[in-house]
Parts: structure tokens; C-alpha cells; sequence
């Protein structure tokens, strides 16, 4: 979700009192909403928008006071104020992408699934159309899509191969899928950008027993666990125990 940022830039002449009495508006609305005071800043940017006639600012009101109202959990509001800066600028794709946000933050998923697709379809704003592909895998593997998420991070890798997150996630869906190499590789990018991810580090740990003992491998022997065992004393060390017992069957009890 973006932020909001000053209003200086929409003025390009000189400032008149009305001018500077908006601006101070704006940025009283800001220093609010950034300090989480939202409902405060809810209503100075109300004020803008009943004191301003000119389009840019009311569009920026408009965004502004939707992630306020996003932020304060008023999603309702939030998608409304969306869907008018939409009408004033229908070119800005982060608009839509905060539509649908605030659409996914509401359990609509789907009408938040629909704003992603219309940003991916026009395909207009690069960085948009990574974020609405990120938010739609993280909306189908909230839902247990899982050969879904892995479709669209074929797709997204494609454009983007720099993001462990992504990565991260789409080596989870593997694993749901039983795709254990498939999730190892994923992994393996995803500590390779963020080489103490101790999440990625324990999951590979995990993946690598799993594809073992999956394959009616039952009781691997240190060789073969070597590799799993690695991971698993790291992410010990790093301080994550959640794999401790995972650890223990399978390469403390091998000693």
C-alpha cells in the first residue's frame, strides 16, 4: 500500500493564501495519519476535500483518507474513497490496488482478485503489476489454491526473480503439494536473497527430511540427513525452535 507524500509538487505557480491554507491542511492531515492518530486525520482531509476545487488534490484526499480509513479498519469507507479517486483517475493502478487491499482486508476476496486482474491485465505500472500478482498468490494460499500460487509465481518470477518473499511462499505451496525438489529450489532462492531467513531455513530443513521419507525412505540414514540436518541445527542456532522435534528423530538420535 503506498503513502501519503507532500502536496507541494501539485502547484506549479506561485502560492496564494488559499494555496498555502490547503497545503497546511494536507500536511496536518499527514503528520496525523503518520503518527496513527487516523481518525483525527480522517477529518482534516474531509476539510480538503470540501475546501479545495481542483482535481488533483481532491484526488489525493481521496486516496489519503481511504488508507485512513483502511488503517482504522473502516474498510467500507476505505473502498469508496478508492472507487473515487478511480473516477477522477482511472490510469492510476495504485488506486486499484489499494481498492484491493482494502476489499481483501474486508474477506472480499474476490472483488479484490478482480481489481488485481484489471491491474495486471493493463499491465501499465510494472511495480503494480508485481503487487497485485503477490497479493492474489497470498489471497489463493490463504484459500488452499496452492497449484494456483504456483502458477502465478511462474508468471511473476518471469518479471521478478529478486523477491525471497514471493519465493518464500511459492516453495510453501510446494510443499503443500507434496512437490518437495520443487519447494527445496524455491527455498534455496529465497535464502540465497536473504541468506538468514530462518523461516526458509527451517521449511528446507523440513522439505529435505520430507522428500526422504516420502519417497518410503522411513529411516534415512545420517548421509542422507546430512544435508536436512544442516538446516535444522541453523535455524536452532539462529534461535527458532519450532523444528526441535524434527530435529531430535532425525539427526540428534542418528549421533
Amino acid at each position: 500500500m503506498r503513502t501519503v507524500f507532500s502536496l507541494l509538487f501539485l502547484f506549479a505557480c506561485g502560492l496564494s493564501s488559499a494555496q498555502n491554507d490547503l497545503i497546511e491542511l494536507y500536511n496536518t492531515a499527514n503528520s496525523l495519519y503518520q503518527s496513527g492518530e487516523y481518525q483525527a486525520a480522517i477529518e482534516n482531509y474531509t476539510k480538503l476535500l470540501d475546501a479545495t476545487p481542483l482535481p488533483l488534490v481532491i484526488k489525493r484526499a481521496y486516496i489519503n483518507r481511504g488508507l485512513s480509513y483502511d488503517r482504522s479498519q473502516q474498510f467500507d469507507k476505505a473502498i469508496a474513497d478508492f472507487t473515487e479517486a478511480i473516477k477522477l483517475d482511472s490510469t492510476d493502478m495504485a488506486s486499484f490496488v489499494d481498492r484491493g487491499l482494502s476489499h481483501m482486508h474486508a474477506g472480499s476476496f474476490e472483488k479484490a482478485i478482480r481489481d488485481y486482474n484489471y491491474v495486471i491485465y493493463k499491465n501499465t505500472n510494472a511495480r503494480m503489476t508485481q503487487n497485485s500478482m503477490y497479493w492474489k498468490a497470498r489471497i489463493y494460499f490463504s484459500q488452499s489454491k496452492m497449484k494456483e500460487v504456483t502458477k502465478i509465481g511462474e508468471q511473476y518470477f518471469l518479471i521478478r526473480k529478486d523477491d525471497w518473499e514471493m519465493h518464500f511462499i511459492v516453495g510453501n505451496a510446494y510443499s503443500f503439494l507434496l512437490k518437495f525438489e520443487e519447494s527445496i529450489a524455491q527455498y534455496d532462492k529465497a535464502i540465497e536473497l536473504k541468506p538468514n531467513y530462518v523461516e526458509a531455513i527451517a521449511n528446507r530443513g523440513t522439505a529435505k527430511i520430507n522428500l526422504l521419507t516420502t519417497n518410503g525412505n522411513l529411516q534415512p540414514s545420517k548421509k542422507e540427513t546430512k544435508s536436512a540436518c544442516k538446516d535444522l541445527k541453523k535455524t536452532k542456532e539462529i534461535g527458532d525452535n519450532s523444528i526441535e522435534d524434527l530435529y531430535y528423530v532425525y539427526c540428534k538420535m542418528k549421533r
